[in-house]
């Protein structure tokens, strides 16, 4: 082989090489931006998100608590016992965020919130149909206070999951100081000790 077809197929490998690594270059960069992207979209789905499923937790812990007197007397008219709260809202589909940034499961578990809040309104409205129990109405409270217990200290669990999916400092209240979650936890230990107590009756 001569020394110009030599020279000729080192200037090709040359060339080709050259743009081979131009355009491997041009992908690493275009991977590094778009990743740079979604992290920075997963961080502010996170912010806004855990914001609202937080405050909504706050408000579960509200209603959970929520005997339907005020300071110890009946809320209501005529000795009645009446709400004092109002149901919490949570509408995440209404949030400006990219939700296919989250796993199936965290986005599943917290898109179906609503669904299970209207579940649970579904069973208060049976519950005052067909089983008003005037003064008190004991279930139609155990039932609505029980129930946003438990949805509360889902959505706090949500919150936990999405602080570390988005890379969220944790927020877990410090050794001694108020705890929610607890808090919603001993209203649920409360009210079913209360209802076995009521069924050996």
């Amino acid at each position: 082989m001569d020394a110009g077809n030599v020279s000729a197929i080192i200037s090709a490998a040359a060339g080709i090489s050259g743009v081979l690594l131009g355009n491997f270059f041009v992908l690493i960069k275009e991977w590094w931006a778009k990743r740079k992207a979604v992290n920075q979209n997963t961080t502010y789905l996170g912010i806004i998100v855990v914001s609202h499923l937080d405050r909504f937790a706050s408000h579960c812990f509200d209603v959970s608590i929520d005997d339907g007197t005020c300071q110890g007397q009946p809320a209501g008219q005529d000795g009645h016992y009446e709400s004092t709260t109002a149901f919490p809202v949570f509408s995440p589909l209404e949030l400006d965020v990219d939700w296919k940034l989250l796993p199936k499961d965290l986005m599943y578990a917290i898109l179906r919130i609503p669904d299970q809040q209207d579940q649970l309104h579904g069973k208060l409205r049976g519950i005052q149909e067909f089983n008003y129990d005037p003064p008190d109405h004991p279930e139609f409270f155990w039932t609505r206070r029980r129930g946003y217990a438990v949805l509360g200290l889902q959505a706090s669990d949500l919150v936990k999951k999405l602080r570390i999916y988005a890379g969220l400092p944790d927020d877990a209240p410090l050794p001694g100081e108020w705890d929610r979650d607890q808090s919603m936890r001993d209203v649920m230990a409360e009210l079913d000790e209360r209802e076995s107590r009521s069924r050996q009756q």
